[in-house]
């Protein structure tokens, strides 16, 4: 197989939702149509970046450590004091920044990027009488760092890393969307990443991950992720990875196809060729007749297998033999759990990103992970139920 490429959260996203659009993107180089929320965002990050970048504070940048890790050099020394405030631009400087950055493609009309780009003066406005009141510290502004989260190369531009006033570090992404809330922060896929990639860079815990919602200025900051839910990330990580590897895209279909820019290149929705048609339509009308014969075929099997089930019980035997082959009874274990009482439990230890928000199949999993402490497994064995159903499984050569 190929090398493992280096994700970021975007390539990551985009691939489990779709890894034919996460081929047209990254292997095909095809570009997708600019948008107006695409560029008002860029717009503003830009801004905010030339805004905050002088206040970084210079004795908290990475440097290298034993061994080349990076850590984060303590905050000593008179140009590092942290009593000495550092004074932001003026609103007049940031707004200056704003129109030399603004991008100015994606927009339907004049109109609408007249309306965006006022927006984006309010806000910068509201944001700036924030933050002269008390600047930020950051310890860095659009960084690229790099890391390997369970054997998979990864990356990602973090927006601002500051320093907290115990001296530790907290991640903030910018968000310009019209609605946020503190949930979007605690499942954010994103900012696990980032923590990952912080810590394993500057050589110390990250304390707190924020979403900071630009239209509110509400700052939406969750604690750090527990191990689990890196970890968990690393598995999804290490199934996109392995897929991209093994040069596996088929199209998937979702929510995400109303806005997909490559529908045209796709099987899901290109339309036949005219001279195929016929051929088509006389294959799949016959396949119709065949699928009408399997029901009827399939409502007598069920019938079959309903008194055969009665007399298996009844005789006490697994196995009937006819003249042209053995059925064997055979046990289906099945597990059963009620979300309004398993949900909670895994939210409580954070295993609810591992359980796939609740799927049977992964959660039951979680009842043979030894890393899952035994008494919480046995909670979640008492939340659920345990279903057993007989099937009818041919036995010997197939009679054709």
């Amino acid at each position: 197989m190929a090398a493992a490429p280096t994700l970021s959260y975007s390539g990551f996203r985009a691939y489990a939702e779709c890894p034919l659009r996460w081929k047209f993107l990254y292997v095909d180089r095809l570009r997708e149509k600019p948008r107006s929320f695409f560029s008002f965002g860029r717009s503003v990050h830009a801004a905010l970046e030339r805004f905050v970048a002088p206040l970084v504070v210079e004795g908290g940048l990475p440097g290298k450590g034993p061994g080349g890790q990076r850590t984060l050099r303590d905050f000593s020394g008179p140009q590092t004091d942290p009593s000495v405030a550092q004074t932001p631009m003026d609103l007049s400087g940031l707004l200056g920044i704003y129109r030399e950055e603004w991008v100015s493609e994606g927009y339907t009309s004049a109109q609408e990027e007249e309306s965006y780009f006022d927006l984006g003066v309010d806000l910068l406005t509201r944001f700036h009488s924030v933050y002269v009141k008390e600047p930020p510290r950051p310890v860095a502004v659009e960084k690229d760092l790099r890391a390997e989260l369970e054997g998979v190369p990864i990356h990602g531009i973090v927006d601002r890393l500051d320093r907290t006033e115990g001296g530790g570090l907290e991640v903030l992404d910018y968000k310009t969307s019209k609605e946020l809330s503190l949930k979007d922060a605690q499942l954010s896929d994103q900012l696990t990443l980032y923590q990952a990639l912080v810590e394993q860079n500057y050589g110390r815990p990250v304390e707190s991950l924020t979403l900071y919602h630009l239209r509110s200025l509400s700052a939406l900051r969750t604690p750090r992720r527990p191990p689990e839910a890196i970890q968990d990330l690393g598995i999804r990580l290490g199934e996109v990875s392995d897929g991209i590897r093994s040069g596996h895209y088929e199209p998937r279909v979702g929510s995400w196809c109303r806005w997909c820019d490559f529908r045209s290149l796709c099987p899901e929705f290109k339309e036949v060729p005219a001279g195929s048609r016929e051929r088509i339509v006389t294959l799949v009308d016959r396949y119709a007749e065949l699928l009408s014969e399997r029901r009827q075929a399939r409502q007598e099997m069920e019938a079959i297998e309903e008194e055969m089930e009665g007399l298996a019980l009844g005789l006490g035997v697994h196995r009937f033999r006819g003249s042209r082959l053995s059925l064997h009874r055979q046990a289906r274990r099945s597990w059963h759990f009620p979300p309004e009482a398993t949900l909670p439990l895994l939210r409580a230890h954070a295993l609810e990103v591992r359980a796939g928000g609740g799927d049977p199949d992964r959660t039951a999993a979680l009842l043979r992970d030894p890393e899952v402490p035994a008494r919480l497994r046995r909670l979640l064995a008492g939340q659920g139920k345990l279903e057993l159903r007989y099937t009818w499984e041919p036995e010997g050569s197939d009679p054709h």
